[in-house]
């Protein structure tokens, strides 16, 4: 049997993750392309500005394109995983499945934290600058041109001020604040998500990755607008608002992971190379 090495299960989890992001990634920006080029056309704006709108949109793209591919990729290499037999191997040896899925988990941390210093950094610049090329001014300070410093900054003010809406405007802010980190974490949560899922259903092949990725998607999107709303109105803390969709996934990927299952048949495939493999 050929050993399943770290190494060899993060190379194999490389190529999806590249296709998923890209195609995400390019959808997404053909799809603002498509909504934008018409009107910045009409208004006589160059092929250069252009060029520049879309690819200042990269950013904000990413922020929900990478999450998404990450799930993608472990749901595809798990999947073959399941048809290949390595996860009912894994069942039966000692902490096989942990060896199975840390690795996987601490590369998604990686990119959860790359995707976290776009999302404070590099992504409330580029929003800052695509504002100044549509509308052709310098912005003014809104929620998504401002760093998380100034998000807090203004959180402060607002919440000593005396407006009438000063609650809500601090809750805006907040609401931002927590949306960038919890993207960011969502890299993780959605890695146990889409390991687990294929754990738990070994033998689902394709359809199964497919409609869970619908699932996953749908519950997450619906959740995080759910609870921006819901913050907005000062019903719920802007911290639970952007957090409870990693908490949901986080608790369903955990639940699919320790309820015990019948492991399926295996076949003469690869084994666990992480630690110490067992003679087939």
């Amino acid at each position: 049997m050929a050993k399943l090495t770290t190494r060899l299960l993060l190379r194999r989890h490389a190529t999806p993750f590249a296709v998923s992001l890209t195609s995400l990634t390019v959808l997404l920006l053909a799809n603002n392309a498509m909504q934008l080029v018409p009107q910045l056309s009409s208004r006589g704006v160059p092929a250069g500005g252009i060029a520049e709108v879309l690819l200042l949109a990269v950013p904000f793209t990413l922020a929900l394109t990478i999450p998404m591919a990450v799930f993608l990729a472990v749901s595809w290499v798990f999947t073959r995983l399941g048809k290949e037999g390595v996860i009912a191997w894994a069942r039966r040896e000692r902490h096989g499945l942990r060896r199975l899925v840390t690795p996987v988990l601490g590369a998604a941390a990686v990119i959860g934290a790359l995707t976290l210093v776009s999302n404070t950094q590099v992504l409330p610049r580029a929003n800052a600058r695509l504002v100044a090329v549509l509308t052709g001014a310098p912005p003014g300070p809104t929620d998504r041109t401002m760093t998380v410093g100034e998000l807090r900054e203004a959180a402060r003010t607002a919440q000593t001020s005396s407006g009438a809406n000063a609650g809500a405007r601090a809750a805006a802010y907040q609401v931002e604040i927590q949306k960038r980190f919890a993207l960011a974490a969502a890299c993780i949560v959605l890695a146990l998500a889409g390991a687990a899922i294929a754990i738990r259903f070994p033998h689902g092949g394709v359809w199964l990755m497919l409609g869970g990725s619908g699932f996953v998607f749908t519950a997450y999107y619906l959740l995080l607008v759910a609870g921006e709303a819901l913050a907005d109105q000062l019903v719920i803390s802007p911290f639970v608002a952007m957090w409870m969709a990693n908490a949901f996934l986080l608790a369903v990927g955990l639940l699919l992971v320790w309820r015990p299952g019948r492991p399926g048949p295996t076949r003469e495939a690869e084994t666990l190379g992480t630690g110490q493999s067992r003679a087939a």
